[in-house]
C-alpha cells in the first residue's frame, strides 16, 4: 500500500499513465503485424489498457 503524501500519489500515477501509454502503442505496433488481433485489456495503477474496437489499444483512467 502506498503511504506517501498525496502529491506523490498524483505524480506516481502520471507516470503510470505515461508508461501504460507506451505500452497501448506497443500492443498497436504488434497488431499492426498482422498476425491476428489482440483482445482484452490489462490492468494498471493509474487506470486500463484496453483493445477498442476500431481504435486499437487505448488508456483509460479507472
Amino acid at each position: 500500500m502506498f503511504t506517501g503524501t498525496p502529491q506523490e500519489l498524483r505524480e506516481r500515477e502520471d507516470q503510470a499513465r505515461q508508461l501504460a501509454a507506451q505500452a497501448a502503442n506497443l500492443l498497436n505496433q504488434i497488431d499492426a503485424l498482422g498476425l491476428g488481433r489482440s483482445a482484452g485489456q490489462l490492468h494498471t495503477p493509474g487506470g486500463m489498457i484496453r483493445n477498442q474496437p476500431g481504435q486499437g489499444w487505448t488508456v483509460t483512467d479507472r
